[in-house]
């Protein structure tokens, strides 16, 4: 009996070392969203290592979502969701079964709103112009985990959104060119 305690806590030692140890080959910096998910998780080293770009890719989209003022709260927040489903379902390919049942749960808190900071909780320096707009616009379009319907409907709400921002205050040239993006977009 003895034996099998000391085993034992030999063991959970030995799992609680390993877990404190960042996975060699990460980049460096904070992963807070990669380190909950290994918590909650388990996620071994190797798909950490699967798991951080693409998390890494998601990020490529939030921020400059979060710094494009033309979007209401609203849209912002709808936006922001479906990217960080997107992301889950990307993430959920490199999980386990089991993995795949807490992920499930995750998906279901993230679309009921939780799993998170809000859209536009974080202070993050608007775009001026439509500078904002355009940078937002090509990380929608280089974000491989949106499908087509996805991206199609973001483009059309960024557009939308651009054209509709008196603040912007468009030239007439500008005003043309986003009336023809935002035909293209309906069709």
């Amino acid at each position: 009996m003895n034996l099998y305690r000391f085993t034992a806590i030999t063991v959970l030692l030995a799992a609680a070392a390993c877990a404190q140890q960042p996975c060699a080959g990460l980049p460096p910096g904070k992963h807070s969203l990669l380190e909950r998910m290994t918590a909650e998780f388990g996620l071994t080293c190797e798909q950490e290592l699967k798991i951080e770009p693409l998390l890494h890719d998601e990020e490529s989209v939030t921020k400059p979502l979060l710094k494009f003022s033309s979007l209401s709260p609203e849209e912002r927040q709808e936006i922001m969701l479906t990217i960080k489903l997107a992301a889950r379902r990307q993430v959920r390919t490199v999980l386990t079964a089991e993995q795949q049942k807490g992920m499930d749960k995750e998906v279901e808190s993230v679309s009921k709103g939780g799993g998170g900071k809000k859209a536009g909780a974080n202070k993050i320096e608007a775009m001026p112009g439509l500078a904002g707009g355009e940078t937002l616009s090509k990380a929608i379009v280089n974000y491989v985990a949106l499908t087509p319907e996805e991206r199609k409907a973001m483009l059309l709400k960024v557009k939308q959104a651009a054209r509709n921002d008196v603040a912007l205050q468009l030239t007439p040239e500008q005003q043309k060119k986003l009336d023809t993006e935002i035909q293209e977009l309906k069709k």
